[in-house]
């Protein structure tokens, strides 16, 4: 299932309704989170007010500041949804290959990841692009998104130490290296080629991760 279906809810129908007060207001909450999504990946995250966002959830202003204290928190709500919708299809598409071979488990990884943001345009933005112009206070929330990669990388490393086929542990900082410049190629392909075109990016990054990740540690 989509992502931007996963952090909304179903819309609810107008008239009387059997649901609770706190029903009514978690579908108006996913409602808004989808709804931020979209509309910071067509305008900008700076650019984006909380008018773009009701109007585009058909939620009141009122309604709104019930939920959330403004955009920043919105957007936050999303960005995490979205993230751990992600780290779950994720999880999902790789656990037939969990005792793969390493390098293949790279790849798989790799060529996942890429499909779920091609097929996800407003989440991948959100993520990878908009989640900077929002500042500082998303630095926790961008951290924790780059360790979900990360610790799938890790493991295919062991995965590897396991076969007998590498020794030790990834350095730190080889692995830090290796989630940068996989960000930094999604984020620069969303911005000049598009989210179609990321799952292109998956045989040089997985050629590169697995040069890296063969790297010993100091």
């Amino acid at each position: 299932m989509a992502i931007a279906s996963q952090v909304s809810r179903e819309r609810l129908r107008p008239g009387p309704s059997a649901l609770t007060r706190e029903e009514v207001l978690a579908s108006q909450q996913g409602r808004l989170g989808m709804a931020v999504l979209h509309a910071v990946a067509e305008s900008g995250y700076l650019a984006t007010t909380v008018a773009d966002i009701t109007k585009r959830a058909q939620v009141s202003r009122r309604t709104f500041y019930e939920l959330f204290t403004g955009k920043e928190e919105c957007f936050a709500y999303a960005f995490d949804t979205a993230m751990d919708i992600l780290h779950q299809q994720l999880g999902a598409v790789l656990e037939p290959h969990a005792q793969a071979d390493w390098q293949l488990l790279v790849r798989r990884s790799l060529e996942s990841y890429l499909a779920i943001l091609a097929a996800e345009p407003a989440a991948a933005r959100a993520l990878h692009v908009e989640a900077l112009a929002a500042g500082p206070a998303f630095a926790q929330r961008r951290a924790r998104m780059k360790k979900i990669f990360a610790d799938r990388m890790i493991r295919a490393h062991a995965l590897g130490v396991d076969r007998g086929e590498l020794t030790g542990a990834p350095s730190p900082g080889v692995v830090d290296l290796l989630i940068g410049g996989i960000e930094d190629r999604i984020r620069d392909c969303l911005e000049t080629d598009g989210p179609e075109r990321l799952p292109d990016l998956a045989v040089d990054l997985s050629i590169a991760a697995v040069a890296l990740l063969r790297a010993p540690a100091r």
